[in-house]
C-alpha cells in the first residue's frame, strides 16, 4: 500500500513505499528521489509527501528505464522544473524515448496498440546528466555510490547513500517470485552475477523496487539465486527435445503454473525467457540452429536429465 508519508531509515535517508518503492535522500537544498514511480497519480502521492516534510524536489535518479520507475516524472518535472534527472547511459535513451519500450517488446516493429499502456509505455522524460555505470557521483551536496546491477535491465544502478542500498530490481521478495514465476530480466548470467556482488556486500540497509526494507537479505538473495538457477535447469530439460522459443515458452509457463491472459504479458514472458536462453547459452549449456525456416534450440547435452521446477514453491 503507497503512502504519502516517507519511511525514513536514517536522518537523512528514506523511501516512499508502494508497489513500486521509491527512494528518498534529503539533500542540502532539497529532496533526491530514486525512481518516481508508475504514473501521475504515484507523483502526486510523492509530491504530497514532499511537501509535507517541505523538501522541495531537486533532483530525481533513476536506476533503470522501466515505465514503472519512471512514469512519475512528467508530473514531478512539471511541479518543480528546476529539477536535475540522472540516469545510466543506456537506460537514458529509454526515459526521453519510451516509445523504445515497446518497441523492443514488439520486437523491433511498430507496436501494437494493446503494447502502448501505462505499464509498458511511460511519458517521455528529460534526462539532464548521466550517472557513471560505477563510482562515486555528487548530487545537491550528498555523495551517491552508484554500483552496477545489470541483468533485470542493461545497465541497472543500484544507489547507496549513508550504507542503505537501494537495490532497483536486482531481486524479488520471495512473494513476488512466486507470483511472477518467471522474472523479467534481459540476461539470467548478469543477473545472477548481480545477486552475488549484493551477496557479498554488506551494507545497513537494503531496499528493492518492489519488496520490504530488510537489514539482512542473505536468505532472500539465495532464494533468488535458487530460483534462476532451477529455471535454467527446467529450460535445460525442456530442451532435450529440440524447440523454438514459443514452443519451450509455452511449456516453461505450463510447468510453472503460468496463464498467459494478455499481450503485455505474453511479451515480457518472452522477453524474459530470450534472457534465460541467452544466460544458458552463454554457459554452453545449450545451443541453436536455423532449420525449415525455424529457430530451433537444444540442450548441449542431451542424456542428462534436469529437476523440474517446483511450481508449489
Amino acid at each position: 500500500m503507497s503512502t504519502h508519508t516517507p519511511v525514513m531509515v536514517t536522518e537523512r535517508v528514506g523511501y516512499f513505499p508502494g508497489h513500486v518503492n521509491i527512494g528518498l535522500v534529503v539533500g542540502n537544498t532539497g529532496a533526491i528521489l530514486i525512481d518516481s514511480g508508475l504514473d501521475t497519480q504515484t507523483a502526486k502521492k510523492i509530491k504530497k509527501g514532499l511537501d509535507a516534510i517541505t523538501q522541495p524536489l531537486t533532483a530525481i535518479v533513476q536506476t533503470h528505464a522501466h515505465a514503472d520507475h519512471f512514469g512519475g516524472n512528467a508530473y514531478l518535472l512539471d511541479c518543480w522544473p528546476e529539477a536535475k534527472v540522472y540516469a545510466p547511459p543506456l537506460e537514458e535513451a529509454v526515459i526521453r524515448n519510451p516509445i523504445l519500450e515497446p518497441i523492443y517488446l514488439n520486437l523491433g516493429a511498430e507496436p501494437l496498440d494493446d503494447l502502448r499502456n501505462k505499464f509498458l509505455l511511460a511519458q517521455p522524460s528529460r534526462v539532464d546528466d548521466l550517472l557513471p555505470l560505477e563510482g562515486d557521483v555528487e548530487i545537491d551536496g550528498i555523495t551517491l555510490t552508484i554500483l552496477s546491477l545489470p541483468g533485470h535491465s542493461w545497465q541497472q544502478a543500484g544507489i547507496v547513500c549513508d550504507d542503505i542500498c537501494f537495490a532497483a530490481d536486482s531481486y524479488l521478495g520471495e512473494e513476488l517470485l512466486a507470483k511472477h514465476k518467471l522474472p523479467y530480466l534481459v540476461d539470467a548470467g548478469k543477473t545472477l552475477d548481480s545477486l552475488d556482488r549484493l551477496l557479498a556486500s554488506s551494507y545497513s540497509g537494503y531496499l528493492p523496487g518492489h519488496g520490504v526494507f530488510a537489514t539482512a537479505v542473505h536468505d532472500v538473495l539465495e532464494k533468488n539465486k535458487e530460483w534462476h538457477l532451477r529455471i535454467y535447469d527446467t529450460i535445460e530439460e525442456i530442451l532435450q527435445v529440440e524447440h523454438t522459443l514459443e514452443e519451450a515458452l509455452a511449456q516453461l509457463c505450463e510447468r510453472v503454473g503460468i496463464a498467459v491472459e494478455t499481450v503485455s504479458s505474453y511479451v515480457l514472458f518472452r522477453s524474459a525467457f530470450m534472457g534465460y536462453l541467452i544466460g544458458l547459452h552463454r554457459e554452453g549449456r545449450i545451443g541453436y540452429r536455423l532449420s525449415q525456416n525455424r529457430w530451433l534450440w537444444h540442450a548441449s547435452v542431451r542424456d542428462q536429465v534436469a529437476p523440474p521446477l517446483d511450481e508449489e514453491r
